[in-house]
């Protein structure tokens, strides 16, 4: 997904890119943000190399959240082919990230074959190892906290891994006291399946069939249009 722009309707989902890292290493010194994401204080340094990391990992997929300011959804279905994301330009519009890290399900395949019979999946794919993915959402600009855009955000990539990724099951962990994004991921379909004690955290899981769960999606917010994104000239 490195050179590929999710455009919604609220927020345009873009990859991750050096141009990002500035500004991400100031939300990440906030101690709320840290702690609800379960992440560790880095320097600019090891930031820097955290991206890269990032991009060279098969298994996460990570998007930053760019507020849509200046690219209308209309525009993008009438005349997609002429338009581009240059990163550089947008820079001012990041207010968060959205991310998945995906496994194998430890199940057998034949238990989810005819979901995927019937869809697009050739033999091979159905062959191949079913995913799972754990999804996190952080909206770190607070004052656009509480407007939708999370939710967006997360549909978009949700329904990305479901359709361009095979994502299967879907889950995430949350601190309990994190009111906001419990109710988030429930609000769209999502329901308990453990809570771990000692973390004080609790995991939901969405597992639907595929057309389910694309509706789900798309109903919510989820719906997008890809254009290109391409990497800066230096």
């Amino acid at each position: 997904n490195y050179e590929t722009c999710l455009i919604g309707e609220k927020v345009i989902l873009v990859p991750y890119r050096p141009e990002h890292v500035p500004r991400y290493h100031e939300w990440m010194k906030d101690p709320d943000l840290l702690e609800a994401t379960g992440s560790e204080p880095l320097s600019l340094e090891e930031e820097v190399e955290m991206q890269q990391s990032w991009r060279d990992d098969d298994r996460k997929c990570t998007f930053i959240v760019h507020s849509n300011k200046c690219h209308p959804v209309d525009n993008i279905i009438s005349d997609e082919t002429s338009q581009v994301f240059r990163v550089e330009e947008h820079l001012d519009d990041m207010i968060g990230d959205v991310n998945l890290f995906l496994s194998e399900l430890e199940c057998d395949n034949d238990e989810w074959g005819d979901d995927l019979r019937g869809t697009e999946a050739s033999q091979d794919q159905l062959q191949q190892p079913l995913l799972q993915a754990e999804i996190d959402i952080m909206i770190a600009e607070k004052h656009l906290r509480g407007q939708g855009l999370g939710r967006a955000a997360t549909c978009a990539m949700a329904l990305y891994g479901v359709s361009k990724l095979g994502i299967r099951r879907l889950f995430c962990k949350i601190n309990e006291d994190n009111k906001a994004s419990i109710q988030l991921f429930k609000s769209i379909g999502f329901s308990q399946c453990n809570y771990a004690a000692c973390f004080k955290q609790v995991e939901l899981e969405l597992v639907r069939p595929i057309g389910e769960m694309k509706e789900i999606f798309q109903v919510h917010g989820g719906s997008f249009k890809t254009i290109p994104c391409p990497l800066r000239n230096i």
